[in-house]
């Protein structure tokens, strides 16, 4: 249900120049994997825009575009205006880039597809390879993305570079979180104060955390559709923009007519007790030990107790953490631990290319020979000055938090899951809101499970500690038109030719059954099941 009124005005269409037919004798097009040719027209967009008032609140404006990827592939650029506040405006605005790609050969009322980003907070739109992947994936329809408000190319940017340097979210393998001692309680003390520090930087600039929600975020992306001139959109949603897809569905149905689901990660469930984000993850490394036993007879020799293989190893490490040396920007040493809840952590991250070896480095791990050590926990990879080019972590951690609203844990319920299970500092970190400073600002249905007919094609990688099909499984009683598939040996974000075809066949007719057949395109490595030496 919606918090307000729908408004509709009369507002002036954009007027823009448009492009020579080429530039320096080379036609304005370029050419795609799959051989997708796309050309860009700034006419052919029927776009409105509050020209004649600067002031006023929604309006859309051309820009320039705000990376030099948008502009290397001719994306028509606007700048969208609203406010931070829709239920109660503040007097703050955001401002949030947004890029539409038109392909030469549409079909006329074509739906456009709106690409909701996840991370939460990652921008795509300096990312040529992640945004041609995009372009391939949606065929000859439009696209539009954009940075969501917080972003780094948005208006505020919701950047906290101290806390950067610590995430567990974006250090995942090198996080202080887990490597900087022994200790879980030493490693979240470390680490909470810089959460709370950036709550309180954030709200000294000015900024209502509360808004930057996906709430919020749907209420912007359905005026930037109403801006356009679109009467629907379909809606593609990469990992917690597939959640914030699902939000967009609750709070504006009659503007969705399908949704893609990309590797998704739901807000209901992300909320969840974070010890349930550890057991998910373990289960699919059991899923991959029971692979390998059932494909491979010496894997069966190799790890007889194979059931109990990940907890005998993380146990040893426990034992006998592996510990590297590693070189400071001062020239200076620096000790890393990694015990049982390390591996863990690495292994959640490492999956998709590390699946194969599972068996042998375990069966190496508990007979005590670490010399893969090295390798797997990419020490020669470590960086003494971590940042985040394309990650606003402010946004990361208000959206996060904000989305759980009263489901916020306190302090004491994220110290009791550190102590119970110390893995979960290296983890998704819901967690840490507990040090967040308030609620955010969400309806109370914000949580409730989907219920809508609308139709919906989930892709997974089988490989893909964090995402895998429950999540599909979960929203499947409210959602009797979602399709699910998981696409063999791959992980988070898969690439292949399989996960394009299906998107235009979905795409093409979403209520149709969409032929899967090609999902085990990707051949599974051959195990490595070597006995230890």
């Amino acid at each position: 249900m919606n918090r307000y009124r729908h408004t509709t005005t009369n507002n002036p269409l954009v007027t823009t120049m448009r492009p020579s037919p080429s530039l320096n004798g080379v036609p304005r097009a370029w050419l795609l994997p799959g051989t997708l040719l796309l050309t860009l027209s700034t006419l052919s967009l029927s776009a409105q825009a509050q020209s004649s008032d600067a002031d006023e609140l929604p309006r859309l404006e051309p820009s320039e575009c705000a990376t030099e990827t948008l502009s290397a592939l001719e994306a028509e650029c606007y700048t969208f205006h609203g406010e931070e506040n829709w239920d109660a405006p503040n007097g703050n605005g955001v401002a949030l880039p947004v890029a539409v790609f038109q392909p030469e050969h549409a079909e006329a009322g074509e739906v456009p597809v709106f690409f909701f980003p996840g991370g939460p907070g990652y921008s795509s739109l300096d990312n040529r390879d992640y945004l041609e992947q995009l372009l391939k994936d949606v065929g000859e329809r439009t696209l539009v993305t954009m940075d969501h408000r917080g972003f780094i190319h948005a208006e505020p940017a919701l950047e906290c570079p101290d806390y950067a340097t610590v995430s567990p979210y974006h250090n995942i393998i090198h996080t202080p979180a887990i490597t900087a001692s022994l200790d879980p309680m030493e490693r979240l003390d470390a680490i909470a104060p810089l959460v709370t520090a950036c709550y309180d930087k954030l709200t000294d600039e000015g900024i209502d955390v509360t808004q930057y929600n996906q709430y919020s975020v749907s209420r912007d992306v359905d005026e930037i559709r109403r801006l356009l001139d679109y009467d629907t959109l379909d809606a593609f949603g990469s990992s917690t923009g597939s959640g914030t897809v699902l939000s967009f569905i609750q709070y504006h149905p009659e503007s969705v007519r399908a949704a893609i689901l990309g590797w998704p990660w739901f807000a209901h469930l992300r909320n969840r007790p974070p010890v349930d984000e550890f057991y998910t993850a373990k289960q699919t490394f059991s899923d991959v030990l029971s692979r390998c036993v059932a494909d491979e007879p010496a894997c069966r020799e190799l790890l007889p107790d194979w059931l109990l293989a990940i907890d005998r190893a993380r146990r040893t490490l426990d034992g006998h953490p592996y510990m590297a040396t590693v070189e400071e920007s001062d020239g200076s040493e620096k000790r890393l631990y990694f015990d049982g809840a390390a591996f863990l952590d690495t292994l959640y991250l490492m999956l998709p290319v590390a699946y194969a070896e599972l068996p042998s480095l375990l069966a190496d791990i508990e007979a005590g020979d670490y010399s893969r050590l090295h390798d797997f926990f990419l020490i020669d990879d470590y960086n003494p000055e971590p940042t985040a080019p394309n990650y606003a972590l402010g946004y990361f951690l208000a959206h996060v938090c904000g989305d759980m609203g009263g489901n916020r844990p306190t302090p004491a319920d994220s110290t009791a899951a550190v102590q119970r299970e110390p893995a979960v500092l290296g983890f998704e970190p819901p967690w840490l809101c507990a040090w967040w400073g308030e609620d955010g600002d969400v309806p109370a249905e914000h949580n409730d499970p989907p219920d809508t007919e609308t139709p919906a094609l989930a892709i997974h990688g089988q490989m893909d500690p964090c995402c895998g099909t429950r999540w599909s499984e979960h929203v499947r009683p409210g959602m009797p038109n979602l399709q699910f598939v998981e696409y063999q040996g791959l992980g988070h974000s898969p690439v292949n030719e399989c996960r394009s075809t299906m998107i235009d066949a979905f795409l093409a007719d979403p209520h149709a059954r969409v032929d899967d057949s090609c999902k085990d395109e990707v051949a599974l490595e051959p195990w490595v099941v070597d006995p230890p030496q």
